[in-house]
């Protein structure tokens, strides 16, 4: 009875490719992952430490200010189309009570022709 060698050297081959993808995926997740996750393991001394956290708090003051502005961007687009709601239902409300009242616009020649 031989030994299914290559079976096994085919599983072995099989799994060598699966461990390889997954050291390139891991380091991969890694590599963007680092401004997130990124310690100093290996500080030692406060300096070290404290340079870190300076740029850590930089890093992080500069994603605040750019929130920020997205934040003023967004509310002034929401501003300007809550204001032109506003003069939309103004100008149907003025309509609505000119239908009501059965009164028709002063000038005909200002409205537009749709013949």
């Amino acid at each position: 009875m031989s030994l299914p060698t290559a079976e096994w050297t085919a599983a072995l081959d099989r799994m060598n490719d699966a461990i390889t993808r997954s050291l390139a995926d891991l380091e991969r997740h890694r590599t963007e992952w680092a401004p997130v996750t990124d310690t100093p393991a290996e500080v030692t001394q406060p300096g070290m430490l404290l340079a870190w956290l300076e740029r850590r708090l930089g890093q992080w003051d500069a994603r605040l200010t750019a929130s920020a502005e997205l934040a003023a961007t967004v509310e002034k687009q929401l501003d300007e189309r809550e204001a032109a709601v506003g003069r939309w239902q103004e100008m149907f409300g003025k309509w609505r009570d000119l239908i009501e009242q059965g009164v028709k616009p002063a000038s005909t020649s200002e409205s537009v022709s749709l013949g």
